[in-house]
């Protein structure tokens, strides 16, 4: 929100470039789109010295809406860090500097997004998401003294604790991670700007003690931040009224393609399921490895892909999927139903939603409802057999229709050794509800193949066990993730022309 980086690294890989989409009293803000798709705010260049004035004015908060004021602000800080430099840069880029505070506080003809202003102006974007940090959030707030203490807060927490939000613009379906990063202890500021009509009970307090601290209540703090958007006014237009007039060409599933997938095929057809927006179990005792399996699982999703996960306190979904994977987390058991029905309104046409164990029969229910709004379903459960896991759903008294295409992934360990004990399938023939092979679910997954890839079944299985074979043998988590994407779907989906196409429209070149 204060700075949005774009160094010259980042601009060289600029490959579609658009120029002016904020201007104003000739200082201009550009954007463009990096070859591997990432969006890039260009800001106006400042000296460190007055970038790091204007982070502590926005620490601050309270920015006046009025430029008279502005000299008051920047004399302030230069004073509270004893710096006579700083009032000397602000007179030699006074009007860049009224830029950025009026973008920030909202004066005149802006809206106080601050860096998030341009993403707001360009209409190639349909959305913006502020996702939660990697690192978890601290339990205790250090209230600094100084504003130098409060810079090295800051920089302490975006730096080595990586406390930090990476926003990211999102274009219909395909997400392209921002240089515009949030420190964690300025997202109170963000969230109360995005969100004026916000009424809390004293929401500058922390539970810990009552002192008032740089952050707002922690149960706030938790949830993401998105922000939609229209790219063409509703009137009728040719994009609008494009879905009249374009049919699918999706073919029937053919009834005699089966396949009883073996070893890393499982994974694979896991891969698929999710992709269809099915569901997808795994099951066992403690310690079997449940939730390491659903983090492995989670690196074939597809980049157009959102995957919302909801989580009791500890994080432990960590799969580096940047700017697909938005967090829900809740400090206490009681907050766990805000956080499923949260989870919906973070919901888009692909979307996954994972929740990091299913105990309750409310929660298993909550889980299969999803699946009848078009949602995947991803989770574990405690069960010793794929019939007890069946039987603790049905007990729920969840809607049979949603457990349709359901997949349950048995896992068990003896000893140290932990393997896939068995996989089962579960479908619905009416009211009646059985366990059933995977093979019957490949009819539908190889319509689906063809249709999306152009190629049968059994080869797209072959080419993701390649693939997650591939990826077992890199060093990193993220090099591992970007074999995958690369592997499935950036050589074989040209998203760069998807892009390029709408990109023109926008003025884009």
């Amino acid at each position: 929100m204060i700075y949005a980086h774009a160094d010259n690294a980042l601009r060289s890989r600029c490959w579609l470039k658009k120029e002016g989409v904020i201007v104003d009293k000739g200082v201009r803000t550009d954007v463009c789109i990096t070859e591997d798709l990432m969006y890039v705010v260009i800001d106006p260049e400042l000296p460190d010295d007055l970038q790091t004035t204007l982070l502590l004015v926005m620490y601050r908060g309270g920015i006046p809406p009025d430029e008279r004021e502005y000299p008051k602000v920047i004399k302030s800080v230069a004073e509270g860090l004893r710096d006579r430099t700083i009032w000397r840069l602000y007179k030699d880029y006074r009007d860049t500097v009224h830029y950025l505070l009026d973008r920030w506080s909202g004066a005149r003809e802006y809206s106080g997004y601050g860096a998030l202003e341009a993403l707001m102006r360009d209409p190639l974007l349909t959305e913006i998401v502020i996702p939660q940090p990697t690192a978890p959030a601290a339990k205790y707030t250090y209230v600094p003294k100084s504003l130098k203490e409060q810079l090295e807060y800051i920089r302490f927490q975006t730096v080595e604790l990586g406390r930090y939000r990476r926003v990211v613009a999102v274009r219909n379906e395909l997400r392209l991670p921002t240089n515009i990063v949030i420190p964690e202890p300025l997202m109170y500021i963000v969230v109360k700007q995005l969100l004026p009509s916000l009424t809390m009970d004293r929401p500058m307090l922390t539970r810990e003690d009552p002192v008032y601290k740089a952050r707002i209540a922690a149960d706030l703090l938790e949830y993401n931040v998105n922000i939609r958007k229209v790219s063409a006014y509703p009137k009728p237009s040719k994009s609008l009224l494009k879905p009249y007039v374009t049919k699918a060409t999706v073919e029937p599933a053919a009834v005699g393609v089966r396949h009883s997938p073996e070893g890393l095929e499982v994974l694979a057809l896991a891969s698929l399921v999710l992709e269809t927006r099915g569901s997808v179990v795994f099951s066992g005792a403690m310690g079997t490895g449940k939730t390491t399996q659903l983090n492995q699982l989670l690196y074939m999703t597809p980049p157009w892909f959102q995957v919302v996960v909801v989580e009791r306190g500890a994080r432990e979904i960590w799969a580096p999927l940047e700017g697909q994977l938005l967090h829900l987390s809740v400090p206490s058991e009681e907050k766990l139903w805000a956080a499923l029905d949260q989870a919906l309104r973070y919901g888009t046409m692909h979307t996954v939603v994972a929740l990091a164990e299913a105990r309750t029969p409310q929660e298993l229910r909550t889980l299969v409802n999803y699946k009848l709004t078009g949602h995947g379903a991803l989770t574990t459960m405690h069960a010793d057999t794929v019939k007890d896991a069946l039987l603790r759903i049905t007990e729920a008294e969840a809607p049979p229709e949603g457990l349709d295409g359901t997949l349950v992934i048995q896992l068990s360990a003896i000893g140290s050794t932990r393997y896939v004990k068995e996989v089962k399938a579960i479908v619905t023939e009416g009211r009646e509800v059985r366990i059933t092979e995977p093979a019957d679910l490949t009819p539908k997954l190889d319509a689906y193949v063809r249709e999306m890839y152009g190629v049968e079944l059994r080869k797209e299985l072959m080419l993701r066990v390649e693939t997650l074979a591939k990826a077992a043998e890199t060093e990193d988590p993220a090099s591992a993730r970007r074999v995958i994407l690369e592997t499935l779907w950036l050589e074989r989906l040209d998203f760069k022309t998807a892009v390029e196409d709408e990109a023109r429209q926008f003025g884009y070149s």
